[in-house]
């Protein structure tokens, strides 16, 4: 076991992942889906996230669960700037009864890599809560 996986809980990269092209695929057909920026509110601010993501900063995301909680059946991709803190939030959900949850391979980095856009984010929650 690793020296940091807690007993029980899944292992870090059995979390599934979704491709740029394919998240891209699912957006432009409509299909329901929530994209979950867990990225920190600078990183937001200076980068932009994907067109209709909800933030999350992982260091929130337990004690803002609640508000997530209508959305247990719908599909959900975390997002992060190159995957490493999507994949923890995505087990943290799953945890929390979220069936459907996929980490975006390769981060944001990859989504533009891909040339895909970002929009910019200024003042999408309010700082209390972001």
């Amino acid at each position: 076991m690793a020296m940091n996986q807690t007993v029980g809980a899944p292992p870090y990269n059995a979390v599934r992942t979704i491709s740029a092209e394919a998240l891209s695929q699912k957006l432009r057909s409509n299909v329901p889906i929530t994209i979950v920026d867990v990225r920190d509110r600078a990183q937001v601010h200076e980068t932009g996230t994907i067109a209709g993501a909800r933030m999350f900063p992982l260091y929130q995301l337990a004690s803002r669960i609640d508000e997530l909680v209508d959305l247990r059946a719908t599909p959900v991709v975390v997002v992060s700037q190159t995957a490493r803190r999507a994949r923890l939030a995505a087990l943290e959900l799953e945890a929390a009864g979220f069936g459907e949850v996929a980490v975006l391979e390769g981060g944001l980095q990859r989504w533009v890599d891909a040339g895909f856009s970002l929009e910019e984010r200024r003042d999408s929650v309010p700082s209390s809560r972001f």
